[in-house]
């Protein structure tokens, strides 16, 4: 009788002593070959070839990540099965991104677990010793949304390509909550933890039950589990909620990343389970608001209402004008924008057009330059988080606006870059150049002397131009009183403000509101 023939790498003999001897009278299974050193066993991997590799993570000069990715160059389609002694799962999160069609921890080694492994890797990947007939498995992964339909899985199921009774099915939507390393590609990141959730599913599914995963194009699995003679509808719903809650904790483990499911209902026909997966495709776009990290079911899940509320123009206006005169209310202005979007929950189009736009004016003023935006629009594209765009575009702002202009106040004595500062944050205060001198710890006339030598204006009159700033910003909004708007200025008088306003800009506050 041909057997499954196995490779096995380990630098230290005692495990591969042990592996060989639990193996030793295995009617299925033999060691064909085993090897001290990963370069020894790639040498001999070109030449030879075996069904499923066995691989120990830690080895000297070559470890076990660096020998899969070797071994995948010459055998794509090799399985390896991952072994570590590592508790704290970190070269198992690697082999697993890697490629790894399952793991071994070494303290949990018995003869029983190997077998374990080993049945699940031989009916994952239909490993037929030759002169055995391919016996049709359970689990399979689909990445066509084509062959993810009544009629695909119903022919698979009826050729016996697939182990898959199409009654009793219940649906579940995994979407991992993505993070985005520096350095990375975003697309081979994405898929790469979807590969490794969906081998994640395969251990903890096994040979038990009979299930299909799709993976979309955007990396989220929708899974079909087909519960065939099971006749309690609470147990096939206990048995979706523990598998949810165990890969929950199993991802974060072992990938360092939380993720959003969503478990469905007990479907008696095919059809109305994937139906029903399109539900769960849909309650999955509402993370975009709700934010990951959550296990829900169904039964409990609300889709979110969205609006096509636009952003007032007005609001638009003010944004520009404080751009392109540097004001520090800008940044105000922008997360004014971005909660505005937040609260009304705008639709996926129009707040990922609306942060396209916020990025292109952060270009335009000279906020960010072009490879900058570029990189932040292809990371968008990959976001599903609100909070992901929102950090995305406020971190572009205050990259520039404390790294540059910070860097330009320097200009300035330091008791008058402290005296601008302090204005900066309090112009809207009742203060005075008494109040800035005592804080910089100079004289009120030393203070008045520098102020007006280095910024060509006396305290007084820098002090109104910020203030009237704010005031012409806040008039584009066409929405406060004048009145109002010399209040939040900082201005404590009209008659004031009305003067000041005219003096710098030549007209009055209503004529310029008139003309914009």
């Amino acid at each position: 009788m041909e057997k499954i023939r196995l490779a096995l790498v380990d630098d230290e003999l005692t495990s591969r002593n042990m592996i060989k001897k639990y193996l030793e009278k295995n009617k299925e299974y033999e060691v064909a070959a085993d090897f001290q050193s990963g370069k020894a066993a790639l040498e001999w991997l070109r030449k030879n070839s075996v069904d499923i590799l066995l691989c120990d993570m830690q080895m000297p000069e070559m470890d076990g990540v660096e020998l899969m990715r070797s071994v995948h160059i010459i055998d794509e389609f090799l399985p390896i099965i991952a072994i570590s002694g590592f508790d704290d799962f970190n070269y198992v999160r690697g082999s697993l991104i890697n490629g790894a069609a399952n793991y071994l921890l070494k303290h949990e080694l018995t003869q029983k677990n190997l077998l374990y492994v080993l049945d699940q890797v031989r009916e994952k990947y239909r490993i037929v010793p030759e002169g055995k007939e391919i016996r049709y498995q359970r689990g399979y992964c689909i990445y066509d949304k084509e062959a993810f339909q009544e009629a695909k899985i119903r022919e698979m199921s009826e050729r016996e390509l697939i182990r898959f009774h199409c009654h009793n099915v219940v649906p579940l939507a995994v979407s991992p909550d993505y993070k985005f390393p520096a350095g990375v590609s975003i697309a081979e990141y994405k898929q790469d933890i979807s590969k490794a959730v969906v081998d994640m599913l395969n251990q903890i599914l096994g040979t038990q039950y009979e299930y299909i995963i799709y993976v979309s194009k955007k990396q989220q699995l929708f899974l079909l589990v087909s519960f065939s003679g099971e006749t309690s509808t609470l147990f096939m719903l206990n048995t979706i909620t523990n598998l949810a809650n165990r890969l929950q904790r199993q991802i974060l483990r072992m990938l360092d990343i939380t993720v959003t499911v969503i478990c469905g209902n007990v479907n008696r026909d095919l059809k109305q389970a994937l139906e029903e997966t399109e539900i769960l495709e849909t309650l999955l776009g509402d993370k975009l608001y709700l934010g990951g990290n959550r296990v829900t079911s169904i039964v409990v899940a609300r889709h979110l209402e969205y609006s096509e509320e636009e952003v007032p123009k007005s609001l638009w206006s003010q944004l520009r004008f404080e751009l392109e005169n540097r004001m520090k209310s800008s940044m105000d202005t922008l997360a004014e924008i971005l909660d505005g979007m937040e609260k009304n929950r705008l639709v996926y189009g129009k707040m990922m057009q609306t942060c396209k736009e916020l990025a292109g004016l952060l270009r335009e003023y000279g906020f960010a330059g072009e490879e900058e935006i570029g990189h932040a629009l292809k990371c968008m594209k990959e976001y599903e988080e609100y909070e992901q765009f929102r950090i995305e575009i406020l971190g572009m702002y205050q990259k520039y606006f404390y790294q540059t202009l910070q860097g330009a106040a320097r200009r300035y004595s330091p008791q008058v870059e402290q005296a601008i500062a302090y204005i900066d944050r309090n112009y809207m205060d009742d203060i005075s150049l008494e109040k800035c001198a005592e804080i910089t710890g100079v004289s009120y006339t030393y203070l008045s002397r520098a102020f007006k030598k280095e910024t060509g204006m006396r305290f007084v009159e820098f002090l109104n131009h910020q203030r009237v700033n704010r005031a012409k910003s806040l008039l584009m909004r066409n929405d406060t009183a004048v009145k109002k708007v010399a209040e939040l200025s900082g201005f404590r008088n009209y008659n004031y403000f009305f003067k000041v306003f005219k003096e710098i800009e030549g007209v009055t506050p209503s004529e310029f509101l008139a003309k914009k």
